[in-house]
């Protein structure tokens, strides 16, 4: 029996220690800073741009490389024949070898080297960028899932309340029936209003079920797992100084830094063209052994070569003219591109912000809606009770207090996501 026991409790902690974030889901409540965290810590998109980050890098010490001296081994070995002969003296050994160590070093380029790892610098600048945007996507993603599972969830609630309202209300029809103070059609009509009201359920319990999908999609974690959110529709102020805003967003969005940052690297690369006709200057040293000097051609003696080189490009074809003209296009192709980005940015924030007065102003509506609806159903359920309305207003009423309640759950939501949206026009970060 104990080890029995022993086993168990072995075979629960093997569990745990193979899924320890699972237990972690399907244990805690998971808030929208929590799912945002994990998301951008976790996802493989995230994973993608940070290895592209380390291939910006590895690019650019390949650059910088071209600042430093290449060395290297050769060794060589030839055979000749018929072997050359002056008055009976072999001129070369038929056996012929070489080995040494050279070396070539760019003394100056007139800066085509630098202008191409200032380009290419430009590109790690791009790709670090590229990062923060790929996590600030999928921090906005998570943040819309959330609240849509939130949203639904209570709009799930509120459908609940209505069809419980609605079947009890089906009954006090039935007892009216069967008393003779109401007829079959007040309950046929009691009975339409239910099966729409769980039609309307379903179609909801389905919506969710899919934004369910994504958010274990975009927390990586398997379908059939449990995850509880915990959050709420809350009403936080917010400024809607719409210049302030802008040059906040200006500053800061990732997709305008990603657009200056291709501008400036086509302006390098502009820059690195414009160097492909310069000269340069190189120098070289080799030392190694060989064989072939007289008087005794088969030793093998030690030998040094030092030489320097100048390269001037005179004729390439053009080839320098067209790639100029093709960078010189980029660089105002790029232009074009910032100015473009710079308006988008501009009418996110204004529409952002006119959503939030919207938003906001709808919400105000809902309420009072809410409290006239609850209000009209009150009334409506005496007058129903001294027979002074028929069943179909008081069906009436109640349908409209339901819908007026939906509305105050999307009106709250859309107020929040219209939040969540000024935030990312004006590129805050959430993570």
């Amino acid at each position: 029996m104990k080890q029995q026991r022993m086993l168990l409790v072995f075979f629960f902690f093997f569990l745990q220690v193979e899924n320890p974030f699972g237990a972690a889901y399907a244990q805690d409540t998971l808030t929208v800073e929590q799912a945002v965290q994990r998301v951008v810590e976790n996802h493989p998109a995230v994973v993608q741009a940070s290895q592209n980050v380390r291939a910006s890098e590895a690019r650019l010490l390949q650059a910088e490389t071209a600042k430093l001296p290449d060395a290297g081994f050769e060794g060589l070995y030839t055979r000749i024949g018929p072997v050359p002969e002056l008055y009976d003296f072999k001129l070369y050994p038929e056996n012929n070898y070489d080995a040494h160590i050279g070396g070539q070093y760019t003394v100056y380029d007139f800066g085509k080297a630098s202008a191409a790892i200032e380009a290419t610098r430009s590109r790690v600048h791009s790709a670090r960028d590229a990062v923060e945007m790929t996590k600030n996507g999928l921090a906005y993603q998570t943040v819309r899932t959330f609240y849509a599972i939130l949203f639904l969830q209570q709009s799930i609630q509120v459908t609940n309340e209505q069809i419980d309202a609605l079947n009890q209300h089906l009954l006090t029809t039935q007892k009216k029936v069967e008393s003779g103070t109401a007829t079959s059609f007040d309950v046929l009509t009691t009975q339409v209003r239910v099966a729409a009201a769980q039609n309307q359920k379903i179609e909801l319990g389905n919506t969710l079920h899919q934004q369910q999908i994504v958010l274990h999609q975009l927390l990586g974690i398997p379908a059939e797992q449990e995850v509880r959110l915990r959050g709420e529709f809350s009403m936080t102020p917010v400024s809607l100084n719409t210049d302030s805003l802008v040059h906040q967003a200006l500053d800061q969005r990732a997709e305008l830094q990603l657009a200056r940052d291709a501008e400036q690297s086509a302006e390098l690369q502009n820059k690195a063209v414009s160097f492909g006709t310069m000269p340069s200057l190189k120098v070289n040293l080799a030392y190694g052994v060989k064989n072939g000097y007289i008087p005794n051609l088969d030793v093998l003696r030690g030998n040094w070569v030092a030489g320097a080189q100048l390269q001037i490009p005179i004729y390439d074809g053009r080839r320098t003219d067209y790639q100029e003209e093709e960078a010189q296009a980029n660089v105002l192709a790029e232009q074009a591109h910032v100015k473009n980005a710079e308006r988008e940015v501009r009418g996110d924030v204004e529409r952002a912000v006119g959503d939030i007065k919207t938003a906001l102003d709808k919400l105000q509506i809902s309420n009072l809606q809410v409290e006239q609806a609850k209000e009209a159903v009150s009334i409506a359920r005496k007058r129903y009770e001294t027979g002074s309305v028929t069943n179909l207003d008081l069906l009436d009423a109640e349908t409209a207090e339901s819908a007026a309640q939906l509305g105050n759950v999307q009106s709250l939501y859309n107020y929040v996501m219209s939040l969540y949206e000024l935030k990312r026009a004006v590129g805050a970060a959430l993570f």
